[in-house]
């Protein structure tokens, strides 16, 4: 009988290749024996360079709306030029909606309701609260659906081994906040101190700081035993006319202000339509539940992300907390969009250049009810006040968003 260590390590490669469809099917592969597990590793690692971030996107070709891909070093490549078979698949459907991503970990919505934080690539999944135990909005439609739940920001990672609590928090409705903690089965809701939305959060220094629609700051402490929110009374940096966006973001240990300002026009003509082969099968499986009542003319709204502008907190001892203006990322960068944002302090390590915001496209509105969505990606340049791109899609659309994913080494 043959020895199966005598057989070539590129070889064992190309037959990895062959019987993987998707990347979780390594996973039979490597519980084999400790030289299988050696090469099934080594070939995940190949395809997911652990702390780099990627981009998930729309499946390809061949797996049509029942999968994504996953695009290692997306910068300047163009997805219409590559073979399918380049990139690794994702066991993640179009109709699935994420609603949060950190460090490898997704949080993932279904059209049944069901909530759940999923890794694609070791295949993980751990439950969370349905979306129908959110507590009723006090504002704007309470129509449920997957569409419901808005953002999820996750405290930790959530591993198995780990004795540390994770908990999500989720924005939801008219951007009201509720939090659970893993093995939880219902959402509590938090009571914010403005009857007015809530946009973003991070976990940062053990406590979430969360940022309404306007800058307002306040912190949501889930280690007290009756978990409260408390008002910081924080000035936002200042009133800019058309800032769609807010991110929190921390960097080198300091926290971040994010303010995007996106232009939302209408296509001039009907040429500027995009062709239905380029929808990615948008309606299959009822992907983005489109609304019945909906004005069709709005197919043809256009978001373009124009700037950025970046504000530290600054929280001096002895001084009043305020955010103060920075003009450089110190050669760091940032990522944005359907994920939970964060910083890279040498970028230029893992492809990707220093002083950038690298972005995409988190309008979940026009996700839900525009022809064209989803191809507001780019990369956003400090120095120059500049929007380069990051990846070509030769389409007008692209359904499912792109949504930036971290792989990590276990």
């Amino acid at each position: 009988m043959a020895n199966w260590n005598e057989i070539p390590r590129d070889i064992w490669r190309l037959i990895l290749q062959k019987v993987v469809t998707v990347i979780t099917d390594h996973i039979p592969f490597c519980g084999v024996c400790r030289l299988w597990r050696s090469i099934g590793l080594e070939y995940r690692r190949s395809k997911f360079p652990a702390n780099v971030p990627g981009l998930m996107i729309p499946g390809g070709p061949t797996t049509a709306t029942r999968t994504r891909r996953f695009l290692a070093f997306p910068v300047g490549k163009d997805i219409i030029q590559l073979d399918d078979h380049d990139l690794p698949v994702l066991s993640v459907p179009h109709e699935s909606l994420c609603r949060g991503s950190h460090r490898g970990w997704l949080v993932i919505v279904e059209k049944n309701m069901t909530m759940y934080i999923y890794n694609p690539i070791s295949g993980v999944r751990i439950s969370l609260p349905p979306v129908t135990t959110l507590p009723k909005p006090e504002r704007g439609n309470t129509r449920m659906s997957k569409w419901y739940v808005k953002k999820a920001i996750l405290s930790a990672i959530p591993l198995p081994s780990s004795s540390v609590d994770c908990f999500v928090l989720v924005f939801y409705g008219f951007y009201e906040m509720a939090y659970s903690k893993v093995g939880d089965v219902v959402w509590t809701a938090i009571e914010g101190p403005k009857p007015w939305r809530y946009i973003d959060a991070i976990f940062y220094k053990e406590v979430f700081y969360i940022m309404d629609h306007y800058g307002g700051i306040c912190i949501f402490d889930v280690n007290l035993p009756h978990p409260k929110v408390t008002e910081l009374g924080i000035s936002p940096p200042r009133l800019i006319p058309y800032v769609q966006k807010w991110y929190l973001v921390e960097f080198g240990g300091e926290l971040l202000q994010i303010l995007r300002e996106i232009l939302i026009y209408l296509a001039e003509s009907d040429k500027e339509d995009i062709d239905e082969g380029q929808q990615n099968n948008a309606n299959e499986d009822d992907e983005f539940d489109y609304d019945d009542n909906f004005d069709r003319n709005t197919g043809n709204i256009i978001d373009q992300t124009t700037d950025f502008q970046v504000f530290k907190l600054d929280m001096s001892s002895g001084l009043e907390p305020k955010w103060i203006d920075v003009k450089d990322l110190e050669g760091g960068a940032v990522f944005v969009g359907l994920n939970q944002s964060f910083a890279l302090s040498k970028p230029n390590l893992v492809g990707y250049k220093g002083d950038r915001i690298y972005f995409t496209d988190d309008d979940i509105g026009s996700h839900k009810l525009c022809k064209r969505s989803g191809n507001d990606i780019g990369v956003f340049n400090i120095a120059d006040s500049i929007v380069e791109t990051l990846y070509s899609t030769h389409s007008g659309s692209t359904k499912p968003p792109a949504v930036w994913i971290t792989p990590m080494e276990y």
